[in-house]
């Protein structure tokens, strides 16, 4: 097999397609935080209390979370190109329709919406870098487009808290929700799997197809893609490994939530900012994250042979960002906003680079791509089963304490839980549906 590399991830074609991923996550974490920005003032308008917008802020996760096997599933079944469309379409329409909220009801309504659609998000996307991208570009391309939620959330938190301060909040729905048929219209005339993709040079399509596997042999390939029969969820849950990734993704995503949902609200009320200052204060640890986020994820590649990848090594790198991100605990003690900046920067930067490691992890392990999509779907519902509970019960915490130390101190406590999984639990690869039972234990 030929596997010469004729072009590199910048230099090459295949960098379209990390870009669509990208902007679809900028565009999904826009519509995803505009609630968070605007939480302050809407709950002023409402007269809802703390545990009240916990439940808000949670509501679109309890269909995001009901979505994601599916969604992945039918990615595997249907192609991301026809569900990204749909996702988009069905997101972008939820997210305008919040700004037309009257009452507790309809917020929610709106929010459950926002989570049907945007539960494709990370399923079709790693499902993409898996068809896209060679096993070892993998973590870099992975960094790339998932640096887009960090730096959304960095660049429009800003813009985002100027248009509610000066046009409400309801408008900041609307022009942001309409961003997605923008994206939409570029993928449906642009984007297609590599092996249809007509602007696609032929020397670096064949490149892709007999370098996404890794180095797994043409006979080991082959019987993955012959394993037609059977649910791939059904063999999937059935393997250690993937409960592993279920659980660290869990431990993993509930700093993310935390952050996402009650970090401007904590700037406001703890730390005294006004909303223009607190989402500036927001904007730069995570602008700062996602540029770390990229040069992390190029690293990895950079440190693992082709047969550590295939062993699943990826999980030392999970483990050592993880147990750095406890570094969280320190804003509890610190008074300066600047060394609380730094904190917050690199707490940051070490949750949303293990977020990577995680995807590029699962790739590396799912040894037949056509069980991709379920398998990020599984590992998307446990990290969204934990996130789902990150808001509400920071809400609580917050509610019954006035202070945001024991939710700081239970997200630390999560990110140790999720190192120990990651290094205990995934070291077999996930096998497809007739060899599943015949997996062998991957040398540590």
């Amino acid at each position: 097999m030929d596997t010469t590399k004729p072009t590199s991830l910048f230099t090459g074609k295949r960098i379209f397609a990390v870009a669509f991923l990208f902007f679809y996550v900028v565009i999904s974490y826009i519509d995803r935080v505009n609630l968070s920005i605007a939480g302050p003032t809407i709950a002023k308008h409402f007269h809802w209390d703390a545990a009240q917008m916990g439940w808000i802020f949670a509501a679109y996760l309890w269909t995001y979370d009901a979505c994601l096997v599916p969604s992945g599933w039918l990615a595997d079944k249907f192609g991301v190109r026809r569900v990204c469309a749909v996702a988009i379409s069905i997101w972008s329409v939820a997210a305008m329709l919040t700004g037309a909220a009257t009452n507790f009801a309809t917020m929610t309504l709106a929010r459950l919406g926002l989570g049907v659609g945007e539960a494709s998000t990370f399923p079709v996307s790693n499902k993409v870098i898996r068809q896209w991208v060679p096993a070892g570009e993998r973590g870099f391309a992975t960094g790339i487009y998932h640096s887009g939620s960090f730096i959304s959330i960095a660049l429009t938190t800003p813009l985002v808290a100027w248009v509610v301060l000066h046009t409400g909040w309801r408008t900041s729905f609307v022009v942001f929700g309409a961003m997605g048929f923008v994206w939409l219209i570029f993928w449906l005339r642009w984007f297609h799997p590599p092996e249809q993709c007509p602007w696609l040079p032929e020397e670096e399509r064949k490149y892709i197809l007999e370098s996404r596997d890794g180095t797994a042999t043409t006979t080991q390939a082959t019987a993955a893609r012959q394993s037609g029969t059977g649910s791939a969820f059904r063999v999937l849950i059935r393997q250690r490994s993937m409960w592993g990734l279920f659980l660290a993704q869990g431990c993993v995503n509930y700093t993310n939530y935390l952050f996402l949902a009650w970090l401007p609200t904590y700037m406001v009320q703890v730390r005294g900012m006004n909303l223009m200052k607190a989402g500036i204060y927001t904007a730069i640890p995570y602008f700062i994250a996602g540029i770390l986020e990229v040069g992390l994820g190029k690293a990895s590649d950079r440190l693992l042979t082709p047969l550590e990848v295939r062993q699943g090594k990826r999980r030392n790198h999970v483990a050592t960002l993880l147990l750095a991100s406890m570094i969280v605990l320190l804003i509890n003690v610190l008074n300066s906003e600047a060394a609380i900046l730094a904190v917050l920067t690199v707490t940051l930067a070490c949750n949303t680079t293990v977020i990577t490691y995680m995807y590029a992890l699962t790739s590396d392990l799912v040894e037949d791509p056509r069980m991709a999509g379920t398998a990020f779907g599984i590992l998307l519902l446990g990290g969204n089963l934990f996130g789902l509970c990150a808001p509400i019960v920071t809400g609580y915490i917050v509610k019954s304490t006035g202070s945001f130390s024991s939710a700081f101190g239970l997200a630390a406590g999560l990110a140790l839980i999720g190192a120990v999984v990651a290094i205990t639990m995934t070291r077999r690869p996930l096998r497809p549906m007739q060899t599943a039972d015949e997996t062998l234990a991957v040398t540590p």
